[in-house]
């Protein structure tokens, strides 16, 4: 069976966060405002923008879908430099709640997911489980690398978004936030629209690709106080059948 951390190592499509909206009025229309006169910037600009906003976040929720070799990956997950917690679920193949704290990760997977990937074993797993969390002490990985917010900025390039071929093509309100839309081309050569954040700090709000997946962000900085279960509270998958 592999790693049922490691199958989970899910590609992030983007980062991005929405900002606070204003029912009053007048706040309304200047930030329409905003995002006309934002509108009229140009693509390096707001990559230089993006780039400023995005490295400078310390916690962010996500929420979306992604493709993944073929694998629909669902997501709704909060994550910090080195901490998250949310819940995962592979398209058919089931889900799960997970857990990373201190450079361990924890997950509890349902049926589904454990049928999908264990096969004849599922229901000795399941059995020796029950509603335990699991770990797996032989995976050095886990979900290091949808963790670590560091890691994730650092893959995200708002290049990847302001190529030669990218243009501001007007603005709208996602999420109750006032953004400048931006089409570009994927890496993978699929069109896609980045929604930015009109008014500074100047956050991807979201990004849709419709051939790979979408990602929406939101509580943007709040604090992420991830607990580590009990240890008895705890299996180890790496030492089943030692």
């Amino acid at each position: 069976m592999r790693s049922a951390l490691s199958i989970l190592a899910v590609p992030v499509l983007a980062l991005g966060l929405s900002a606070c909206g204003d029912d009053d009025k007048k706040a309304s229309d200047s930030s329409k405002d905003d995002a006309k006169s934002y509108s009229d910037s140009s693509i390096d600009t707001i990559a230089d923008d993006v780039d400023k906003a995005m490295k400078g976040l310390e916690a962010v929720h996500l929420s979306g879908n992604v493709d993944d070799d073929g694998r629909t990956i669902l997501m709704d997950v909060t994550v910090s430099k080195g901490d998250c917690e949310g819940h995962l679920e592979i398209k058919g193949q089931g889900s799960m709640d997970i857990i990373s704290v201190d450079g361990a990760s924890y997950f509890k997977a349902d049926d589904a997911f454990w049928k999908s990937q264990a096969g004849e074993q599922a229901s000795m797993i399941t059995g020796m489980i029950g509603d335990k969390w699991a770990t797996d002490s032989t995976d050095d990985e886990g979900f290091a690398e949808l963790c670590d917010l560091d890691k994730l900025l650092s893959d995200m390039d708002s290049g990847d978004v302001t190529d030669d071929n990218s243009k501001v093509t007007g603005t709208e309100k996602v999420n109750g936030v006032d953004t400048v839309s931006v089409s570009f081309t994927s890496d993978d050569g699929n069109p896609g629209t980045a929604y930015v954040a009109a008014t500074d700090p100047h956050y991807f709000v979201r990004i849709d690709v419709p051939k790979e997946g979408s990602m929406t962000f939101s509580d943007f900085d709040k604090p992420l106080d991830v607990q580590k279960p009990a240890d008895d509270e705890v299996v180890d998958l790496g030492t089943l059948g030692s």
